[in-house]
Protein backbone atom coordinates (compact mmCIF):
# COMPACT_ATOMS: atom_id res chain seq x y z
CA UNK A 1 0.00 0.00 0.00
CA UNK A 2 0.69 3.78 0.15
CA UNK A 3 0.68 5.94 3.14
CA UNK A 4 1.32 9.21 4.05
CA UNK A 5 1.89 10.41 7.34
CA UNK A 6 1.61 13.58 7.94
CA UNK A 7 2.41 16.09 10.68
CA UNK A 8 2.02 20.35 11.06
CA UNK A 9 5.02 21.01 13.38
CA UNK A 10 8.42 20.82 12.08
CA UNK A 11 9.97 16.86 12.22
CA UNK A 12 13.45 18.20 13.45
CA UNK A 13 12.46 18.04 17.52
CA UNK A 14 13.21 14.66 19.01
CA UNK A 15 9.23 14.87 20.88
CA UNK A 16 7.56 11.87 20.70
CA UNK A 17 5.33 12.51 17.77
CA UNK A 18 8.31 12.90 15.61
CA UNK A 19 9.48 9.13 17.23
CA UNK A 20 6.76 8.19 16.11
CA UNK A 21 6.61 9.37 12.50
CA UNK A 22 9.91 8.02 11.94
CA UNK A 23 9.75 4.63 13.42
CA UNK A 24 6.36 4.19 12.07
CA UNK A 25 7.58 5.08 8.37
CA UNK A 26 10.58 2.86 8.47
CA UNK A 27 8.63 0.04 9.79
CA UNK A 28 6.20 0.52 6.74
CA UNK A 29 9.00 0.54 4.38
CA UNK A 30 10.56 -2.84 6.27
CA UNK A 31 7.14 -4.09 5.22
CA UNK A 32 7.48 -3.33 1.68
CA UNK A 33 4.75 -0.37 2.06
CA UNK A 34 5.45 2.84 -0.01
CA UNK A 35 5.73 6.17 2.12
CA UNK A 36 6.03 9.23 1.90
CA UNK A 37 5.90 11.97 5.09
CA UNK A 38 4.50 15.71 4.44
CA UNK A 39 5.62 18.00 7.53
CA UNK A 40 5.12 21.86 8.14
CA UNK A 41 9.33 22.18 7.83
CA UNK A 42 12.27 19.81 8.31
CA UNK A 43 15.85 21.13 9.13
CA UNK A 44 17.82 17.99 7.34
CA UNK A 45 21.17 18.24 9.35
CA UNK A 46 19.23 18.57 12.57
CA UNK A 47 16.78 15.93 11.73
CA UNK A 48 19.43 13.13 11.34
CA UNK A 49 21.33 14.37 13.98
CA UNK A 50 18.44 14.25 17.04
CA UNK A 51 16.63 11.48 15.58
CA UNK A 52 19.21 9.60 13.59
CA UNK A 53 17.26 7.78 12.13
CA UNK A 54 18.14 4.18 10.21
CA UNK A 55 16.29 4.36 7.23
CA UNK A 56 16.84 7.27 4.68
CA UNK A 57 13.18 8.51 4.40
CA UNK A 58 11.35 10.27 1.57
CA UNK A 59 9.95 13.67 3.50
CA UNK A 60 8.33 16.43 1.74
CA UNK A 61 9.00 19.76 4.20
CA UNK A 62 6.46 22.33 3.12
CA UNK A 63 8.47 25.57 4.55
CA UNK A 64 12.03 26.18 5.49
CA UNK A 65 10.62 27.39 8.97
CA UNK A 66 7.32 26.04 10.38
CA UNK A 67 4.30 27.71 9.18
CA UNK A 68 1.60 30.20 10.96
CA UNK A 69 -1.28 32.58 10.14
CA UNK A 70 -2.39 32.31 6.82
CA UNK A 71 1.08 31.20 5.69
CA UNK A 72 -0.27 27.48 7.23
CA UNK A 73 -3.33 27.59 5.74
CA UNK A 74 -1.56 27.87 2.18
CA UNK A 75 1.06 25.06 2.60
CA UNK A 76 -1.50 22.72 3.65
CA UNK A 77 -3.19 23.11 0.57
CA UNK A 78 0.28 22.44 -1.05
CA UNK A 79 0.29 19.55 1.39
CA UNK A 80 -3.03 18.75 -0.06
CA UNK A 81 -2.16 18.60 -3.90
CA UNK A 82 1.46 16.98 -3.08
CA UNK A 83 -0.59 14.20 -1.29
CA UNK A 84 -3.47 13.75 -3.80
CA UNK A 85 -0.65 12.93 -6.59
CA UNK A 86 1.12 10.54 -4.32
CA UNK A 87 -2.75 8.94 -4.28
CA UNK A 88 -1.99 7.16 -1.06
CA UNK A 89 -4.33 4.34 0.38
CA UNK A 90 -3.91 5.81 4.06
CA UNK A 91 -3.24 8.86 5.23
CA UNK A 92 -2.17 9.10 9.08
CA UNK A 93 -2.54 12.61 10.57
CA UNK A 94 -0.44 13.32 13.79
CA UNK A 95 -2.15 16.74 13.80
CA UNK A 96 -5.28 18.35 13.09
CA UNK A 97 -5.13 18.96 8.99
CA UNK A 98 -8.86 18.79 8.21
CA UNK A 99 -8.53 18.94 4.18
CA UNK A 100 -9.89 15.97 2.22
CA UNK A 101 -8.05 13.24 0.61
CA UNK A 102 -7.88 10.12 -1.11
CA UNK A 103 -7.34 7.47 1.10
CA UNK A 104 -8.78 5.81 3.96
CA UNK A 105 -8.08 8.59 6.70
CA UNK A 106 -6.75 8.17 10.12
CA UNK A 107 -6.71 11.00 12.82
CA UNK A 108 -4.00 10.33 15.56
CA UNK A 109 -4.62 11.79 19.06
CA UNK A 110 -1.33 12.35 20.73
CA UNK A 111 -2.79 14.48 23.57
CA UNK A 112 -5.11 17.14 24.10
CA UNK A 113 -3.25 19.91 24.35
CA UNK A 114 -3.74 23.11 24.56
CA UNK A 115 -6.98 22.81 26.42
CA UNK A 116 -6.82 26.04 28.15
CA UNK A 117 -6.19 29.45 26.91
CA UNK A 118 -7.52 31.95 24.28
CA UNK A 119 -7.14 29.52 21.94
CA UNK A 120 -8.54 26.54 23.49
CA UNK A 121 -11.89 26.55 21.69
CA UNK A 122 -10.81 27.09 18.05
CA UNK A 123 -8.40 23.87 18.95
CA UNK A 124 -10.75 21.93 19.99
CA UNK A 125 -13.17 22.74 17.37
CA UNK A 126 -10.66 21.66 14.69
CA UNK A 127 -10.33 18.97 17.03
CA UNK A 128 -14.01 17.99 16.21
CA UNK A 129 -14.06 18.79 12.92
CA UNK A 130 -11.15 16.52 11.72
CA UNK A 131 -12.21 13.51 13.85
CA UNK A 132 -15.93 13.98 11.76
CA UNK A 133 -13.87 13.92 8.76
CA UNK A 134 -11.83 11.22 9.31
CA UNK A 135 -12.71 7.35 8.29
CA UNK A 136 -10.95 6.36 11.77
CA UNK A 137 -9.84 8.12 15.10
CA UNK A 138 -6.39 6.47 17.15
CA UNK A 139 -5.72 7.17 20.44
CA UNK A 140 -2.31 6.32 21.40
CA UNK A 141 -3.06 5.52 25.21
CA UNK A 142 -6.28 4.49 27.07
CA UNK A 143 -6.33 7.75 29.42
CA UNK A 144 -6.40 9.46 26.21
CA UNK A 145 -9.37 7.31 24.87
CA UNK A 146 -11.19 7.74 27.57
CA UNK A 147 -11.11 11.35 27.77
CA UNK A 148 -11.88 11.53 24.09
CA UNK A 149 -14.95 9.69 24.59
CA UNK A 150 -15.97 12.90 26.55
CA UNK A 151 -13.90 15.56 24.45
CA UNK A 152 -15.74 14.60 21.22
CA UNK A 153 -18.13 12.76 22.33
CA UNK A 154 -17.87 9.88 20.05
CA UNK A 155 -18.70 6.23 21.36
CA UNK A 156 -15.74 4.84 22.78
CA UNK A 157 -15.75 1.99 20.27
CA UNK A 158 -15.33 4.30 17.57
CA UNK A 159 -11.82 5.42 18.91
CA UNK A 160 -9.15 2.47 18.26
CA UNK A 161 -6.53 2.39 20.96
CA UNK A 162 -2.97 1.78 19.06
CA UNK A 163 0.14 3.12 20.74
CA UNK A 164 2.90 4.88 19.88
CA UNK A 165 5.77 3.06 18.55
CA UNK A 166 9.91 2.44 18.33
CA UNK A 167 12.20 1.15 16.63
CA UNK A 168 12.95 -1.60 18.81
CA UNK A 169 16.23 -2.22 16.55
CA UNK A 170 17.99 1.11 17.98
CA UNK A 171 18.13 0.26 21.04
CA UNK A 172 20.33 -1.96 23.04
CA UNK A 173 20.08 -2.37 26.98
CA UNK A 174 23.00 -3.68 28.88
CA UNK A 175 22.65 -6.73 31.24
CA UNK A 176 22.91 -5.94 35.19
CA UNK A 177 26.65 -6.35 35.37
CA UNK A 178 27.08 -3.79 31.87
CA UNK A 179 25.10 -1.01 33.50
CA UNK A 180 26.10 2.08 35.29
CA UNK A 181 24.86 3.25 38.62
CA UNK A 182 23.82 5.94 37.17
CA UNK A 183 20.21 7.50 36.76
CA UNK A 184 18.72 9.30 33.65
CA UNK A 185 16.41 12.00 33.25
CA UNK A 186 14.92 12.69 29.91
CA UNK A 187 13.79 16.46 28.95
CA UNK A 188 14.10 19.59 30.92
CA UNK A 189 10.47 20.92 29.66
CA UNK A 190 8.50 21.95 33.15
CA UNK A 191 5.85 19.57 32.55
CA UNK A 192 8.85 16.45 32.88
CA UNK A 193 9.87 18.18 36.50
CA UNK A 194 13.53 17.72 36.30
CA UNK A 195 14.31 19.73 39.15
CA UNK A 196 12.49 17.15 41.06
CA UNK A 197 15.00 14.06 40.00
CA UNK A 198 17.72 16.28 41.06
CA UNK A 199 16.30 17.07 44.35
CA UNK A 200 15.38 13.10 44.37
CA UNK A 201 19.61 12.72 43.74
CA UNK A 202 20.59 14.68 46.54
CA UNK A 203 18.19 13.33 48.75
CA UNK A 204 19.63 10.08 47.90
CA UNK A 205 22.89 11.34 49.05
CA UNK A 206 25.01 8.74 47.47
CA UNK A 207 28.68 9.30 45.44
CA UNK A 208 28.52 6.12 43.63
CA UNK A 209 25.89 7.13 41.49
CA UNK A 210 25.53 9.09 38.51
CA UNK A 211 22.93 11.31 37.24
CA UNK A 212 22.27 12.41 33.93
CA UNK A 213 20.08 14.46 32.41
CA UNK A 214 19.09 15.87 28.61
CA UNK A 215 17.48 18.52 27.55
CA UNK A 216 18.63 22.29 28.04
CA UNK A 217 20.03 22.99 30.72
CA UNK A 218 17.73 26.02 31.99
CA UNK A 219 17.83 28.38 34.85
CA UNK A 220 15.68 26.39 37.10
CA UNK A 221 18.07 23.28 36.46
CA UNK A 222 21.37 24.91 36.77
CA UNK A 223 20.09 26.28 40.44
CA UNK A 224 19.01 22.28 41.21
CA UNK A 225 22.27 21.33 40.20
CA UNK A 226 24.04 23.91 41.95
CA UNK A 227 22.07 23.39 45.47
CA UNK A 228 23.81 19.77 45.43
CA UNK A 229 26.40 19.37 48.16
CA UNK A 230 30.16 18.89 46.49
CA UNK A 231 30.88 15.56 46.40
CA UNK A 232 27.20 15.03 44.32
CA UNK A 233 27.27 17.94 42.41
CA UNK A 234 30.24 16.84 40.99
CA UNK A 235 28.39 13.70 39.85
CA UNK A 236 25.78 15.32 37.56
CA UNK A 237 26.22 15.47 34.04
CA UNK A 238 24.19 18.11 31.83
CA UNK A 239 24.14 16.62 28.70
CA UNK A 240 21.87 19.41 26.84
CA UNK A 241 20.11 18.58 23.50
CA UNK A 242 21.71 15.44 23.18
CA UNK A 243 22.20 13.63 19.49
CA UNK A 244 19.51 10.66 19.20
CA UNK A 245 22.13 8.02 19.30
CA UNK A 246 23.13 9.16 22.79
CA UNK A 247 20.28 9.55 24.22
CA UNK A 248 19.44 5.88 23.07
CA UNK A 249 22.59 4.62 24.83
CA UNK A 250 22.33 6.03 27.74
CA UNK A 251 18.96 4.11 28.02
CA UNK A 252 20.87 1.38 27.78
CA UNK A 253 23.85 1.89 30.32
CA UNK A 254 21.80 3.28 33.43
CA UNK A 255 20.30 1.61 35.93
CA UNK A 256 17.40 3.70 36.11
CA UNK A 257 15.19 6.52 35.01
CA UNK A 258 13.65 8.80 36.36
CA UNK A 259 10.41 9.92 35.34
CA UNK A 260 8.48 12.68 38.25
CA UNK A 261 6.04 13.81 35.10
CA UNK A 262 3.13 15.90 35.46
CA UNK A 263 0.08 15.15 32.80
CA UNK A 264 -3.23 16.37 32.43
CA UNK A 265 -3.98 13.64 30.74
CA UNK A 266 -1.40 10.92 30.87
CA UNK A 267 0.25 10.79 26.75
CA UNK A 268 2.46 7.72 25.69
CA UNK A 269 5.37 9.57 26.57
CA UNK A 270 8.23 8.42 23.66
CA UNK A 271 11.46 9.05 26.73
CA UNK A 272 9.12 6.49 28.56
CA UNK A 273 9.18 4.36 26.17
CA UNK A 274 12.82 4.20 25.15
CA UNK A 275 13.69 3.05 28.47
CA UNK A 276 10.98 0.66 28.66
CA UNK A 277 12.42 -0.55 24.84
CA UNK A 278 16.48 -0.95 26.40
CA UNK A 279 14.73 -2.57 29.26
CA UNK A 280 15.48 -0.39 32.15
CA UNK A 281 13.16 0.03 35.17
CA UNK A 282 11.42 3.37 35.86
CA UNK A 283 10.63 5.29 38.96
CA UNK A 284 7.87 7.56 38.03
CA UNK A 285 4.93 9.89 39.18
CA UNK A 286 0.99 7.97 39.42
CA UNK A 287 0.69 10.70 36.26
CA UNK A 288 2.54 8.41 33.51
CA UNK A 289 0.55 6.32 31.39
CA UNK A 290 -0.77 2.96 32.94
CA UNK A 291 0.44 1.75 29.30
CA UNK A 292 3.73 2.37 30.18
CA UNK A 293 4.73 2.18 33.58
CA UNK A 294 3.16 -0.83 35.94
CA UNK A 295 3.98 -0.43 39.52
CA UNK A 296 5.58 -3.92 40.26
CA UNK A 297 6.30 -4.71 36.47
CA UNK A 298 8.59 -2.38 34.61
CA UNK A 299 8.83 -0.15 37.82
CA UNK A 300 7.79 1.82 40.86
CA UNK A 301 4.90 4.27 40.79
CA UNK A 302 5.76 6.85 43.53
CA UNK A 303 4.39 10.40 44.26
CA UNK A 304 6.49 13.01 42.55
CA UNK A 305 8.20 13.59 45.65
CA UNK A 306 11.90 13.91 46.07
CA UNK A 307 11.65 12.02 49.00
CA UNK A 308 9.73 9.38 47.71
CA UNK A 309 11.45 9.21 44.70
CA UNK A 310 15.15 8.90 46.47
CA UNK A 311 13.73 6.20 48.37
CA UNK A 312 12.35 3.92 45.22
CA UNK A 313 15.52 4.52 43.09
CA UNK A 314 17.78 3.96 46.15
CA UNK A 315 15.91 0.78 45.66
CA UNK A 316 16.48 -0.32 42.18
CA UNK A 317 20.21 1.15 42.56
CA UNK A 318 20.77 -1.25 45.38
CA UNK A 319 18.66 -4.91 44.83
CA UNK A 320 19.77 -7.06 42.39
CA UNK A 321 17.00 -9.20 41.86
CA UNK A 322 14.20 -6.15 42.06
CA UNK A 323 16.18 -4.79 38.99
CA UNK A 324 16.29 -7.88 36.76
CA UNK A 325 12.59 -8.27 37.64
CA UNK A 326 11.62 -5.09 36.62
CA UNK A 327 14.24 -5.13 33.42
CA UNK A 328 12.33 -8.48 32.75
CA UNK A 329 8.88 -6.30 32.46
CA UNK A 330 10.24 -3.83 30.55
CA UNK A 331 11.61 -6.04 28.11
CA UNK A 332 7.67 -7.87 27.64
CA UNK A 333 6.20 -4.74 27.75
CA UNK A 334 8.69 -3.37 24.98
CA UNK A 335 6.36 -5.85 22.35
CA UNK A 336 3.38 -3.81 22.63
CA UNK A 337 5.24 -0.76 20.95
CA UNK A 338 7.31 -2.55 18.78
CA UNK A 339 7.00 -0.59 15.36
CA UNK A 340 6.20 -3.45 13.19
CA UNK A 341 3.72 -4.74 15.52
CA UNK A 342 1.79 -0.94 15.36
CA UNK A 343 2.43 -0.26 11.75
CA UNK A 344 0.67 -3.55 11.18
CA UNK A 345 -2.48 -2.03 13.38
CA UNK A 346 -2.75 0.52 11.21
CA UNK A 347 -2.37 -1.12 8.23
CA UNK A 348 -5.74 -3.30 9.32
CA UNK A 349 -7.72 -0.17 9.49
CA UNK A 350 -7.77 0.36 6.06
CA UNK A 351 -10.80 -2.04 4.85
CA UNK A 352 -10.37 -4.63 2.67
CA UNK A 353 -12.13 -3.21 -0.16
CA UNK A 354 -9.92 -0.49 0.01
CA UNK A 355 -7.09 -2.91 -0.50
CA UNK A 356 -8.05 -4.38 -3.35
CA UNK A 357 -8.49 -1.79 -4.96
CA UNK A 358 -5.07 -0.50 -4.11
CA UNK A 359 -3.78 -3.79 -5.19
CA UNK A 360 -5.70 -3.83 -8.56
CA UNK A 361 -5.14 0.51 -9.38
CA UNK A 362 -1.13 0.10 -8.91
CA UNK A 363 -0.44 -2.99 -10.66
CA UNK A 364 -2.28 -1.15 -13.45
CA UNK A 365 0.10 1.81 -13.26
CA UNK A 366 2.94 -0.23 -13.65
CA UNK A 367 5.24 0.55 -16.82
CA UNK A 368 4.83 -3.26 -19.10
Amino acid sequence: MRVVLTRREPLDSPDGVSIFIVSLAQALCDLGHGIEIVVGSCQEAQFRRLLAPRVDLPILALSRTPPTGLASVAVWLQAKWAIDRFDPDLVIHSEAVPVPLHGTIVHVVHDLQPRSGRLAPVWRAIRRFSARHSDRVVATTTELRNELVRDLGMPRDQIALIPKCLDRQAYHGASLDGRERAILHAGTLPYKAPEITIQAFGALDDPSVSLFVTGDVTGSVRAAVDALADRLRRRVTLLGPADGWVVRNLHGRVRVAAFPTRYAIPVGSATVMEAVASDTPIVGSPHLSHDLLVDGLNGLVVPADPHAMATALGAILNDDPLWSRLSAGARRMSEHFDAHRVAKAFLDLVPDHARHGSRLRHTVEQPP
